[in-house]
C-alpha cells in the first residue's frame, strides 16, 4: 500500500475513473463516468457486499439463538445444522416453512465461506502478485499450461522453472494457481459428510488452550494447502457465539516438494503476504523413492506426529511412477509403490489423508491399498444423496478421503 493508501497491487477497477491499481476512495481523478452503466455497476457492487456479509452475520445469530453453548465448547456448524434437521414426531407432519428455513440456513452457511475466502484469496493474491513482479500480461504468455498438461499426460513430474528465466514461470503458476488450488480444499472441508465433519473437528477453537494442526503437503507448490487449512480454521473460529472465549486452532504446514529449491523463495514470499512465515516449512520428496531413502529423513520424522496428510493434484503428475506392475500369484496387477505405499503402511492411527486430482485413474488402486493397511475412506463417486434430506454439496467433484483406523 503506497503513502496515500491506494492498494497498487489490486486488479480491480475504479468505480470512479475506471483505472487499475487503486480504490475508488482513494482516486485523485477528477473525471468520473457517469453513464448509467457505471452507475448500476456500482449499486450491484454495493447490494452484493451488503449481502454477502448478511449471510455471515445470520450464521453467527443462528448458532447463538438456536445452539446456548458453554464458554469452552466451540461448534461445527453442518455437524449442528444436520442435527437440527426437522422430522417427523408421532406421525405429525413437517411443514413446509420448517424445511424451507432449515435449508436457508445450509445457504447461509455456504455463502458466508464462499464470501469469506473470495474476499481473503483476492487480497492475499493481489499481495502476491505484486511482491513476485507478476502482472496479468504475465500470466496470459505463461508457459505453464502447456508444461503441466504434458506432465499429466506422460504421468511424470512438472517443472516449471528450468526453462524459465529469472524463475518466472513458477512465480506466475504460484499467482495464477493460488486461487482455484486453494479454492479446492477449502470448499472440500465445509463439505457435508463424516469425513470431512473429522477434518473440521480438527481446526476449530479451544478455549483451555491453543492447539496445533500439523499438516503435510506433498506436492503443495508455495503453500497453498496452509493457506486453506488457515482460512476455513479462522472462519470456524469468527462464527463462534462466543468466540471471544476461544483460541483459534494453529496449522503448522510442512510442505514436501521434488523442486523443494526452486519452491522455497515463493514460499517465503506467501508467508510473508499472509503475515504466517512461522508455520510453513518447505523440504524435499521424491515419490518415486521409497520412504526408507536417505533423502526423506524429514519425512519419516513428520510422520509420527502427523495429523493431516494433503495430496493436490500431484499423484496423477507421478502415476507412472506411483502406479507400477507387480505380480501376484503369476498375474500382474497394479500397485501402489515409492513414497506413497510407505506412508499408508506407517503412518499413525487417526490420520486423515486428503486426495484431489485432475483425474481418479489411481484411486482404485490408493483405495486397494488403503483396504490392506487399515484405512476407511470415501470417494466423489460414492456420495449418495440421501431421499428427503437436503445434502449441501461444498466440495470439489473428483476427491478421496482416508483415515487410518
Amino acid at each position: 500500500m503506497d503513502d496515500d493508501g491506494a492498494t497498487t497491487s489490486s486488479h480491480r477497477l475504479c468505480f470512479q475513473c475506471g483505472g487499475l491499481g487503486h480504490k475508488t476512495c482513494y482516486c485523485t481523478s477528477s473525471e468520473r463516468n457517469n453513464n448509467d452503466e457505471d452507475k448500476e455497476s456500482y449499486k450491484r457492487y454495493k447490494d452484493n457486499r451488503k449481502k454477502n456479509h448478511t449471510h455471515f452475520d445470520k450464521v453467527v445469530n443462528w448458532m447463538a439463538d438456536n445452539n446456548p453453548q458453554e464458554e469452552h465448547i466451540a461448534i461445527d456448524p453442518l455437524v449442528w445444522l444436520n442435527s437440527q434437521a426437522p422430522t417427523s414426531i408421532d406421525g405429525s407432519c413437517v411443514t413446509q416453512r420448517c424445511l424451507d428455513m432449515h435449508r436457508s440456513k445450509y445457504n447461509d452457511l455456504d455463502k458466508a465461506q464462499r464470501t469469506v475466502f473470495g474476499g481473503t484469496i483476492a487480497q492475499l493474491k493481489a499481495r502476491l502478485a505484486d511482491r513476485l513482479n507478476v502482472s496479468p500480461e504475465d500470466e496470459g504468455t505463461s508457459q505453464w499450461h502447456k508444461q503441466l498438461t504434458r506432465a499429466v499426460e506422460l504421468g511424470q513430474p512438472a517443472e516449471f522453472s528450468a526453462n524459465n528465466e529469472d524463475e518466472q514461470c513458477i512465480k506466475v503458476y504460484a499467482v495464477e494457481k493460488l486461487q482455484p488450488r486453494c479454492r479446492q480444499l477449502h470448499h472440500l472441508i465445509f463439505h457435508d459428510n463424516s469425513f470431512c465433519a473429522k477434518i473440521r473437528s480438527k481446526l476449530l477453537p479451544s478455549a483451555t488452550n491453543s492447539l496445533t494442526t500439523h499438516c503435510m503437503s506433498l506436492g503443495g507448490g508455495p503453500g497453498f494447502d496452509h493457506v486453506s487449512f488457515c482460512i476455513a480454521t479462522k472462519f470456524l473460529h469468527d462464527i463462534q457465539p462466543k468466540r471471544s472465549h476461544l483460541l483459534p486452532n494453529r496449522i503448522k504446514t510442512q510442505v514436501y516438494d521434488l523442486y523443494n529449491d526452486d519452491w522455497e523463495p515463493v514460499m517465503e514470499s506467501l508467508g510473508e503476504c499472509f503475515d504466517d512465515q512461522e508455520h510453513l516449512t518447505m523440504h524435499h520428496v521424491d515419490l518415486r523413492l521409497d520412504l526408507a531413502d536417505e533423502a526423506h529423513e524429514q519425512l519419516r520424522s513428520s510422520l509420527q506426529t502427523v495429523d493431516i496428510i494433503i495430496a493436490q493434484f500431484v499423484l496423477h503428475e507421478n502415476a507412472s511412477f506411483i502406479a507400477q506392475d507387480v505380480e501376484i500369484d503369476g498375474v500382474p496387477q497394479k500397485q501402489i509403490v515409492g513414497v506413497m505405499r510407505d506412508i499408508l503402511t506407517m503412518a499413525p492411527a487417526g490420520t486423515i489423508m486428503i486426495i484431489t486430482d485432475s483425474a481418479n485413474t489411481l484411486f482404485p488402486y490408493l483405495k486397494d491399498a488403503a483396504n490392506k493397511n487399515g484405512w476407511t475412506y470415501l470417494c466423489a463417486e460414492e456420495q449418495l444423496r440421501e431421499e428427503g434430506k437436503r445434502r449441501a454439496y461444498l466440495g470439489p467433484k473428483s476427491f478421496l478421503i482416508l483415515e487410518r483406523e
